[in-house]
């Protein structure tokens, strides 16, 4: 298979030595090119470009973002998208059920290319932009906000990271004065006074550690 291994070399979990051992695993049966990210949304560009070429995979090593990133370059095409954790929490790969070590997922990658277990799966969108697992907004958007201001320290901090700042969003850095959205269900039942809404396409919301905050046990990848 012609294959192109994405890395965002500013993920928690990316290091030189796991570039190069995944790298070599990945050549021993297939035709591998390496590509780094460099700056905001260069996944996606650098993901089209390779379906553009006929690549038959695109192995993203990285966090949830890059991942997004490289998805959004590759939905609607014949180009099929594998994921290796490289980021603090992973939890798309998580979710699929691949290991929390790079390297040990590598493996399983490995064995699902040979036996070419691939399937499509259904994907969100918001804003003209596609998602894998969930959308949040309001609060849950402004709790990232604040996380990615200390980028520098998710390599470090990670889960912390994230619980301090949703601590300190709500008290410092929330609107509470007035409702941020109205949502309209499909049953046509509007909610016009929401603080905080996530749009769900699997479960779960998220990891902290070893734990999944299950919030919607019946999402799924195969339900739409």
């Amino acid at each position: 298979m012609k294959v192109l291994l994405l890395v965002n070399p500013f993920s928690s979990s990316v290091t030189a030595r796991t570039r190069v051992v995944i790298r070599k695993a990945l050549a021993g049966d297939h035709e591998v090119e390496m590509a780094e990210t460099a700056r905001r949304d260069h996944a996606t560009r650098l993901a089209r470009s390779a379906a553009a070429a006929g690549t038959d995979v695109v192995v993203v090593l990285g966090g949830d973002g890059t991942v997004n990133e490289a998805a959004n370059g590759l939905a609607g095409s014949a180009t099929a998208l594998a994921v290796l954790p490289g980021g603090s929490t992973n939890v798309f790969a998580r979710t699929i059920g691949l290991p929390d070590d790079p390297v040990e997922a590598t493996a399983s990658l490995l064995n699902a290319l040979e036996h070419r277990s691939m399937k499509r799966i259904g994907l969100g969108s918001v804003n003209d932009r596609y998602f894998l697992f969930h959308v949040g907004m309001g609060y849950d958007a402004a709790v990232v906000a604040q996380v990615e201001k200390r980028s520098s320290l998710k390599r470090y901090a990670s889960h912390a990271l994230f619980v301090w700042s949703a601590i300190e969003t709500w008290f410092r850095h929330f609107d509470h004065t007035s409702p941020a959205m109205s949502v309209e269900l499909p049953d046509g039942t509007v909610v016009d006074d929401g603080y905080f809404c996530i749009a769900f396409n699997t479960n779960p919301y998220t990891y902290l550690g070893t734990r999944p905050l299950d919030i919607a046990p019946a999402a799924t990848f195969d339900r739409g």
